[in-house]
């Protein structure tokens, strides 16, 4: 990779006797080589290939791609919340989602596992807001099973305390969550602790193209040294 200019200020760059480089206007240190490894990976979770394959594909270790993988998820984290404060008085319409993986549908108990959501639309683009569990109706019986502590109580919490004002049935909000389950269901289920990851993964990629989601993932990495007011 051969670069003349500063990737974090676009000053002119000159070589170090370690391979590295460095600007001459903001200072930074940095290898090149490790910088097209990030823009490969990069490049990779915006064609949503797996941490697995991206690592095959690069010859990188799967932890490596892994860890990159979940900081590009921690920026598109980020990036939402700022666009749910600069577009919140305009988030009109908003409606309840409860996801439960596909092996676990039929199986009503599973249903205290399942993440809820609520997903708000402006225009032709989504946000999300993770629910608290629903783990709370949840009683320890014994070291090795579960059970729902009051089905009445539960009943009742479904249908007392479902969010939700849409305007249509066919919405940017019913699109969204098509295009969630088609993009979640590939992994199989997802550890609740990282479920707001992908969660905002599906949203940032169902709200913008692939050119413009590498513009605002470039974006952001540049941010992270330099903070300057976030694009949408």
């Amino acid at each position: 990779m051969e670069q003349e200019v500063c990737f974090y200020c676009n000053c002119r760059l000159y070589q170090l006797k370690n391979r590295m480089v460095k600007c001459s206007s903001c200072a930074k240190k940095y290898s090149l080589l490790k910088l097209q490894r990030d823009f490969d990976v990069l490049d990779a979770f915006i064609d949503s290939a797996t941490a697995k394959a991206c690592a095959t594909k690069l010859n990188l270790s799967y932890q490596v791609v892994f860890n990159r993988y979940e900081h590009i998820r921690k920026l598109l984290i980020r990036h939402s919340h700022d666009y749910y404060e600069y577009k919140r008085e305009r988030l009109d319409e908003f409606e309840e989602y409860m996801y439960i993986c596909k092996s676990k549908k039929k199986d009503y108990t599973s249903i205290i596992e399942s993440q809820n959501f609520v997903t708000f639309a402006y225009q032709e683009k989504v946000y999300n807001f993770l629910l608290p569990s629903l783990k709370r109706f949840q009683t320890k019986v014994d070291s090795k099973s579960l059970e729902i502590s009051s089905g009445n109580e539960f009943k009742k919490f479904m249908l007392t305390n479902r969010i939700s004002k849409l305007k249509t049935i066919e919405s940017t909000i019913t699109k969204f969550w098509s295009f969630f389950e088609r993009f979640i269901t590939p992994y199989k289920g997802v550890k609740s602790e990282y479920f707001l990851s992908y969660l905002k993964e599906a949203e940032f990629k169902f709200n913008y193209t692939k050119k413009e989601q590498k513009e605002i993932l470039l974006y952001l990495w540049r941010l992270q040294s330099t903070p300057k007011k976030l694009i949408f």
